[in-house]
């Protein structure tokens, strides 16, 4: 029968494996489809003369969402720590993370390490606490990583979080091997524990359709400027002027909505209300004013929605009404924030050792 250090040194052996399987059969082609994703994206805003979007926020809301695995789950939860973006796309991402996590019974804080440890985490601490916590030192220590859009930045920035989570089991594994005050039940016990590690249990073949995944990020990049396309204006009747402006209304301010359309304190449209003291004048009203997006990235839209099972987003038009009217309005808001959350629901693990196929 093996000895309990024999049996460690058997998995320490298969680290590397489990290492070029996370990278060959998930990490690789999640960025293959992710630079497709954007420059498909990119060149159809360019063709829109869209405004020019912080590509970053477009590969944590594609990380984040599209997990599929919770190693991408907690890789997107290191990238949005270290990327500020905007509000909203915040929400999105740390919702559809934490659900998750949630749903996967992960208490730790440290969400990083449930894809090193797992549910093995707590049982190997009162076993092997001191190397739980050297191997934890791992993440850490590490320090926040520059982002950018590109596929080699992408790229590297997975390949660092699966090297730091292989150096993180090598340490715990090796650290127990050599600690002559655990016993030979307590080595054969975490030599047990290693098979439920999520970094222990990569798929055996590909899980990732490239291009299938690839349409969906680039729909959630556009579903995002759908979202942002929305803003406050603040404005009321003219009052004074010549007759070319009497009856006309006068825009005081606009600006960004964060909350979600779903939400219960989106911002309500509103009158004027005129006001007969101390002199006549009209207390501003609000409404919402639709952003226009450009009938090329809206007729790319409807694609991607027919192509990923997610039905025709805008609503039948003729060619004169595309050139001249664009259809967003409240209900393309919130089928964007539908969209997101139904990819997300569709891509999220339900196991920690899962890889769902996207």
């Amino acid at each position: 029968m093996s000895s309990a250090n024999d049996r460690l040194n058997e998995v320490l052996l298969e680290l590397p494996k489990y290492k070029s399987q996370w990278e060959s059969y998930v990490a690789n082609p999640y960025v293959r489809a992710y630079d497709l994703a954007v420059q498909n994206f990119t060149r159809e805003a360019k063709a829109q003369a869209e405004r020019d979007r912080t590509k970053a926020e477009l590969f944590v809301l594609g990380a984040s969402i599209l997990t599929g695995s919770v190693m991408m789950a907690a890789f997107a939860t290191t990238s949005v720590r270290v990327l500020a973006g905007r509000t909203m796309l915040n929400v999105v991402c740390n919702n559809n993370l934490n659900r998750t996590f949630d749903m996967l019974h992960a208490a730790s804080t440290n969400k990083t390490l449930m894809f090193a440890l797992g549910s093995v985490m707590d049982e190997a601490k009162k076993l092997a606490g001191n190397h739980v916590k050297k191997a934890a030192e791992t993440f850490t220590s590490s320090a926040p990583m520059a982002s950018a859009a590109t596929a080699i930045n992408y790229k590297t920035r997975i390949e660092d979080f699966i090297n730091a989570n292989h150096i993180c089991v090598h340490d715990l594994v090796q650290g127990v091997r050599d600690d002559r005050l655990i016993n030979e039940s307590g080595k054969n016990r975490i030599a047990e524990l290693t098979r439920r590690i999520p970094f222990c249990n990569p798929p055996s073949g590909r899980k990732v359709d490239e291009q299938r995944l690839s349409q969906k990020m680039e729909l959630l990049f556009y579903m995002a400027s759908v979202l942002d396309s929305d803003e406050l204006v603040q404005y009321a009747p003219a009052m004074n002027g010549s007759d070319q402006t009497i009856g006309r209304t006068v825009e005081y301010s606009s600006s960004s909505i964060n909350q979600m359309p779903s939400a219960s304190d989106y911002p309500k449209e509103t009158l004027p209300r005129l006001v007969g003291r101390p002199t006549p004048h009209y207390q501003p009203g609000q409404r919402i004013r639709y952003k226009n997006i450009g009938g090329g990235i809206r007729d790319r839209i409807d694609l991607l929605s027919l192509q990923t099972g997610n039905g025709k987003f805008y609503p039948d038009q003729n060619m004169l009404e595309k050139f001249l009217v664009d259809p967003t309005q409240h209900a393309q808001i919130m089928k964007a924030e539908q969209v997101i959350n139904r990819l997300s629901a569709d891509a999220r693990p339900r196991a920690l050792t899962e890889v769902r196929m996207m």
